[in-house]
């Protein structure tokens, strides 16, 4: 989307409110970039929900298969890297097959040859899974068939990721100015002083702004997905003639997430701004080892006109070709299998086998190794019920069941991987039959609103182990 010049003042809300919904009816009328094949396909059938429910379970093991593949078997193939993501890749292609014939079966894919395209698509690339193949020629034939599976929705968004593609669409459009900066994004949204609630003892408690204020906030998100990047702390300085203010920003949950603070701005005229952000102070997989460990800053020349923040044009970058919007939550459904509605969120639970992680300390990742008696790594995707966004800087834990009697529990890690997550490397006790997922609130506050507010339980079967493990 071009822009020009940028001012966030009331009179512009109706404006905004039309372009993101024509932005999103944009997304929601076309394929996603990044997992078409070629081009000059037969126009789609009309999707009917059933359809669109198994091709995103398809489309989800499929994506999964070639994210895992990645990792499993060497660049040049014909060998193993690491056996338990091999495990996953072997259980995910297993998995597309038989949910594409589940969808077939109840005539979800209903023209004959583009199912045998996508039956034959999928057989290739489990073949290329046991003959390990390079992972090129693996993500090849999977973006392909993913391609194939995404005509029967006939263009329309995933039910099960249209908050994540809503949120990152307002966000987009809220944004006044963005720069890239290594592995970041790093954008500035401004307008009117907004209602900012703060976490204390337990709940939100608003923040109320000086009058006069306009509200500052910060969007750092990764280069490559637009996906936001939590705990991080970020400070804006507001210079101008050589004196400055540094303004601290919370972070804060609301359509979508942000750093923000009202702020009091100086007269009429030129200003600088400085973001300075650390890294995500976050425990990690093994993907997100190397990223997001260094502290990032940019400056942005603005200026104050009539009270509010200007900008000149910074257009929003678009996300890379590998990659699209909600992927990470497709991803997350796609292992967690059943979500479970707990107060405001939506809890799912996923056993595999162990593996490292790397928690956060003193600003660094340090490995956490597997102990010996380890059996498992386990998972918690958490989402916003209302917006359907994974929820970050959340404190989660478990309590292990057999029957009703407590047999351990486990405090998860928060984690960044290809999806944001809850998780810990633990020796799952003999006889589990159920647990007990509790979520105390995200420490970040809220914007315009209370959000996320109470505390929250839920009682969930244990699931299949998924993996070497199994």
């Amino acid at each position: 989307m071009l822009r020009m010049i940028f001012s966030f003042i009331n009179s512009c809300a109706p404006r905004r409110r039309a372009i993101v919904a024509a932005t999103l009816l944009a997304v929601v009328g076309c394929t996603r970039s990044g997992d078409v094949a070629g081009t000059g396909r037969a126009a789609a059938p009309t999707s009917t929900p059933g359809a669109a429910a198994g091709a995103a379970d398809v489309i989800g093991a499929l994506k999964l298969v070639r994210q895992e593949y990645a990792n499993a078997v060497v660049p040049a193939g014909g060998a193993v890297a690491d056996a338990t993501e091999y495990a996953e890749t072997e259980l995910f292609a297993e998995q597309a097959e038989s949910k594409f014939a589940a969808l077939a079966a109840a005539n979800g894919a209903a023209d004959p040859t583009r199912s045998a395209a996508i039956r034959d698509g999928i057989a290739r690339t489990r073949a290329a899974v046991a003959r390990q193949a390079p992972p090129a020629e693996l993500a090849s034939e999977a973006t392909g068939t993913v391609a194939l599976v995404q005509d029967l929705l006939a263009g329309a968004v995933l039910e099960e990721i249209r908050g994540a593609v809503v949120a990152t669409v307002r966000a987009d459009e809220a944004i006044a100015a963005e720069e890239i900066a290594g592995e970041y994004r790093v954008a500035i949204t401004t307008g009117p002083a907004r209602s900012i609630f703060a976490r204390q003892n337990g709940g939100l408690v608003a923040i109320p702004p000086v009058p006069g204020a306009v509200y500052l906030g910060v969007l750092l998100r990764e280069r490559r997905t637009k996906r936001l990047l939590p705990a991080a702390r970020i400070t804006a300085t507001l210079e101008r003639d050589g004196r400055g203010t540094d303004v601290a920003l919370a972070e804060l949950w609301g359509d979508f997430h942000q750093y923000g603070a009202n702020v009091t701005l100086p007269d009429d005229g030129p200003l600088t701004i400085t973001v300075r952000a650390s890294p995500p102070a976050y425990a990690r997989h093994g993907d997100m080892l190397t990223h997001f460990v260094s502290p990032v800053t940019v400056t942005l020349a603005a200026r104050v006109q009539q009270g509010s923040l200007r900008f000149d044009a910074h257009p929003v970058q678009p996300v890379d070709a590998d990659y699209a919007i909600g992927d990470d939550v497709l991803q997350a459904r796609t292992e967690a299998g059943t979500l479970y509605d707990a107060g405001p969120y939506r809890v799912g639970l996923i056993v595999e086998g162990p593996e490292p992680i790397w928690l956060w300390r003193d600003g660094a990742p340090v490995l956490s190794p597997v102990a010996a008696d380890a059996t498992n790594h386990v998972e918690v995707a958490l989402l916003d019920r209302e917006t359907e966004q994974l929820v970050p800087d959340a404190a989660v834990t478990l309590t292990f069941l057999s029957g009703s009697r407590t047999v351990g529990t486990a405090t998860l890690h928060p984690l960044l991987s290809i999806f944001s997550h809850y998780g810990a490397t633990l020796a799952l006790p003999a006889g589990v039959t159920r647990v007990r997922v509790h979520v105390d609130p995200p420490t970040l506050g809220a914007v315009d609103r209370p959000r996320l507010e109470p505390a929250a339980d839920v009682e969930v079967p244990l699931p299949p182990v998924r993996g070497a493990h199994a």
